[in-house]
């Protein structure tokens, strides 16, 4: 036997019902690589319960009411037995202290330690001492305010460290000491502050590739904080209260490619901000204070392909953009800007979405976005748009979706008719009056036109073979009567309720073989016949 998994699911029979274990029930089981005890609500392994299975490799404890570390088994051992031990998971028990003499530390060549969502608020300077193979340590979702000094000084193989949703308010002086090997930090979730996070923290992690400082209380950035990280390929700063990084503070991080600063406090972004990230790719700022972006400050930053620059209080389409000839998709949804013009979208020529939500932007004029031959994605919803000149999107030939509900606008005559990729179309929540089938792309597969005044679905041309709409949604509207030609063919979900529909013509849902639903509730309906709803 190699493999042995044991999961009573004790615990839901009662609280009190728990797993009995002997010293001896693993008796013979000399090859056993895999023990699997997790969920039987276990309160301790008895003293020598591993001793016969010297070439155990993983051991998974998780899931159960374990509340000290000399419980695991491992204190007091008169054996062999965990020598061969490279997995202990202890996840997910109720362990509240890690001290010196838990009996780890023979556990010479454990790679994965996983400690995390227990109830541990105290840990021993040496309570990895001997774990010089360790590779993973995971102590999350605990209760710990601080780390004593030299924790990790005899695991210098270390590879990944997870100490992210703690209580963590400082941490020791030299904690990271020598960790050549480490690639991954998390330390998110905790209160560190700018106090506690200095030039020395980081020094010497030479090959880190990810830092996750999110969701903490830093204020500032320190040019020094991250001078050694050359290697550093994510850095997470999200949700912090940052509202000064100093000048070339990314400088060392020339293999940076994901930096996160949003919900932050940053209200300008400076020349000399991004220095040095000439291979960043993707850069999130939303909910910040930003209001002033410097013309050159992504002058460094051309390969960049995802901004987000959403919720914040920009009044324009910043020009610094235009040195971002690599960019795939902008965010400047929930900001205050007014307007823009022909040269707001300059040397954009890769981008594919583009997201305006939720601004103060009024009439779409021809040449607005001239600059945008890949746009496929459009979102200016929740605007002030009155008007769309025709033409506006001709040069926007990959356009497959655009929102445009929540605005002011009463006439779309001409304005997408000529779109040929577009596929997706809301136009809800606006103050149509007039609507017909000629004004939409044949292509169209998704139309949402509800919450305005429109009274009839026109068809003048009488067109069937030249629509493919999908899903309608015309409810919320005022119109009267549906008849045959009001209905696309290729209609499969539709939605006219609550309108004031008081006549449904014979036939009016013939042809329609792949539709699949129809509301008509909420409207003026006195009485229906059976040939008014054949399909």
């Amino acid at each position: 036997l190699k493999t042995l998994r044991l999961s009573s699911h004790n615990a839901e029979w009662g609280p009190a019902r728990a797993l009995e274990l002997y010293p001896d029930s693993l008796n013979g089981l000399k090859q056993l690589t895999e023990l699997d005890m997790s969920d039987n609500n276990l309160r301790a392994l008895p003293a020598g319960f591993l001793c016969p299975v010297g070439n155990l490799q993983a051991l998974n404890l998780t899931h159960n009411r374990i509340r000290t570390a000399e419980q695991l088994g491992f204190a007091d051992m008169n054996c062999s037995g965990g020598s061969e031990l490279q997995l202990l998971d202890a996840s997910h028990n109720e362990l509240r202290s890690i001290t010196e003499s838990w009996g780890i530390s023979r556990l010479r060549r454990l790679q994965h330690l996983n400690l995390q969502h227990n109830n541990i608020s105290e840990l021993s300077g040496e309570a990895l001492a001997g774990l010089a193979s360790l590779r993973i340590v995971n102590l999350s979702n605990n209760h710990l305010e601080t780390l004593p000094e030299g924790l990790f000084a005899g695991s210098k193989e270390l590879r990944e460290i997870h100490l992210q949703h703690n209580e963590l308010y400082e941490l020791p002086k030299g904690l990271f000491h020598r960790l050549e090997q480490l690639l991954v930090v998390d330390l998110s979730g905790n209160q560190l502050t700018s106090n506690h996070v200095d030039n020395t923290t980081f020094a010497g992690l030479i090959r880190l590739i990810v830092l996750n400082l999110a969701h903490n209380a830093l204020t500032w950035i320190d040019y020094r904080t991250f001078k050694e990280l050359y290697f550093l390929q994510i850095l997470n700063l999200r949700n912090n209260s940052i509202g000064h990084i100093e000048d070339n503070a990314f400088l060392p991080l020339y293999n940076l490619h994901t930096l996160n600063l949003a919900e932050n406090r940053l209200h300008t972004l400076d020349d000399k901000l991004f220095n040095g990230l000439y291979v960043l790719s993707k850069l999130t700022l939303n909910n910040n204070l930003i209001s002033v972006v410097e013309q050159a400050v992504f002058k460094n930053c051309s390969d960049l392909k995802e901004l987000d620059l959403s919720s914040n209080q920009l009044n324009e389409v910043p020009r610094a953009l235009q040195d971002l000839a690599m960019l795939r998709t902008l965010d400047l949804g929930e900001n205050q800007i007014r307007t823009f013009d022909n040269q707001s979208f300059k040397n954009l020529h890769q981008l594919t979405g583009l997201r305006l939500i939720d601004n103060q932007i009024g009439n779409i004029t021809v040449g607005m976005f001239q600059d945008l031959p890949r746009l496929s994605v459009l979102n200016l919803a929740k605007n002030r748009i009155q008007s769309i000149e025709r033409g506006s999107f001709d040069k926007n030939f990959e356009l497959e979706a655009i929102r445009l509900d929540r605005n002011f606008l009463s006439d779309i005559n001409g304005v997408f008719a000529t779109l040929v990729s577009l596929l997706w179309l809301n136009l809800s929540e606006n103050h149509l009056v007039w609507f017909d089938y000629a004004f939409i792309p044949s292509n169209l597969k998704w139309l949402d036109i509800h919450g305005n005044y429109i009274e009839a679905l026109g068809n003048y041309y009488k067109l069937q073979e030249e629509i493919r709409v999908k899903t309608l949604d015309a409810s919320h509207n005022r119109i009267t009567e549906i008849g045959p030609m009001s209905i696309p063919n290729t209609i499969e979900l539709l939605f006219i309720n609550n309108n004031l529909i008081g006549n449904v013509q014979p036939n009016a849902f013939v042809d329609k073989a792949n539709l699949a639903r129809v509301d008509l509730y909420a409207n003026q309906l006195s009485k229906l016949q059976l040939q008014q709803l054949r399909v």
